[in-house]
């Protein structure tokens, strides 16, 4: 069979690609959804069309999405990321919208974390081809403008994902969302820079059936995020823990989001980072104030 993806590297290693790479959304994930169609896809609650730019470009099943990747690779993430957590997605996709009990496990967080965090993160990267022939033509899809090794050296080995990263659940309502709603809250991610070094914080929030989610990437400064601590999410990753999923409410994903680099560069050593840090990232936080306040604590 010929590379999809002829005369690249795996994303993993400096071995070539073979194949279709790697599937990020695995084929056992689109297989639940075989008979459900048509399915529309949308951005920003607009719809993907035809190439006349009127008519929905429907299909009777789910497209995919794939990155470089060899065959030793693309094996270690089936044992490592998908088999773990082919349970735990079945079940919360069975459960869909009903409000009755849904215990997941300690492990079972874990595992489901680190299969979203494969797919928050593959999805977006750089090198990723969808099939969605909308979504492959559309230049303003997100995609990362970095990717730091440390967040792909995880997933084929088997380690633990970086406690830099947190990984938080919410459902979804499925009778669908208002595009049009405002933000109600938002976390500020700044740009920070520690001792020179860019931290590259960063968000990704994507969501299926019954379920919303965010990875976010903030080594160094924690996040204390409102829809938690008030049980309206889960957080999965770091320090998962037993959690009954199905009480928590639906809410809707413009309740809180994260606002990437949407403020001025923060450059700090890492004496000053661990002052600052103190208060975490928050609805109720601002990271410059935060900056400023310390460096006025610490003048002669």
């Amino acid at each position: 069979m010929g590379s999809r993806f002829p005369g690249q590297a795996c994303v993993f290693c400096p071995n070539p690609s073979v194949g279709v790479g790697e599937h990020v959304w695995p084929a056992w994930f689109i297989a639940e959804f075989h008979g459900q169609g048509p399915f529309t896809t949308s951005r920003a609650g607009v719809p993907y069309t035809k190439r006349d730019g009127k008519t929905p470009l429907t299909a009777d099943a789910l497209f995919g999405v794939h990155v470089p990747a060899c065959e030793e690779c693309n094996a270690a993430l089936d044992t490592t990321i998908e088999k773990p957590a082919k349970p735990v997605v079945r079940r919360l996709l069975t459960h869909a919208d009903s409000m009755g009990e849904l215990i997941l496990s300690a492990d079972d967080c874990a595992a489901l974390a680190r299969w979203l965090l494969k797919v928050g993160l593959l999805s977006a990267h750089p090198a990723a081809e969808h099939d969605h022939p909308g979504l492959q033509r559309d230049t303003g899809v997100p995609r990362l403008a970095t990717i730091r090794p440390e967040w792909l050296d995880w997933i084929r080995t088997g380690a633990a994902p970086p406690d830099g990263f947190s990984v938080f659940l919410t459902r979804r309502d499925l009778r669908g969302e208002d595009p049009a709603a405002e933000i109600e809250q938002h976390i500020i991610l700044p740009k920070l820079v520690v001792d020179g070094e860019d931290r590259d914080f960063m968000s990704r929030s994507f969501g299926f059936a019954g379920v919303n989610v965010a990875i976010v990437w903030h080594p160094g400064w924690p996040l204390q995020h409102a829809q938690v601590d008030a049980g309206r999410a889960v957080l999965l990753w770091p320090h998962p823990d037993e959690v009954d999923f199905g009480a928590v409410p639906q809410v809707s994903p413009k309740e809180l989001a994260f606002w990437d680099g949407s403020i001025g560069s923060i450059r700090v050593t890492a004496d000053q980072l661990a002052r600052i840090a103190q208060r975490p990232l928050s609805v109720d936080s601002d990271p410059i104030q935060a900056f400023f306040g310390s460096i006025a604590e610490s003048a002669p």
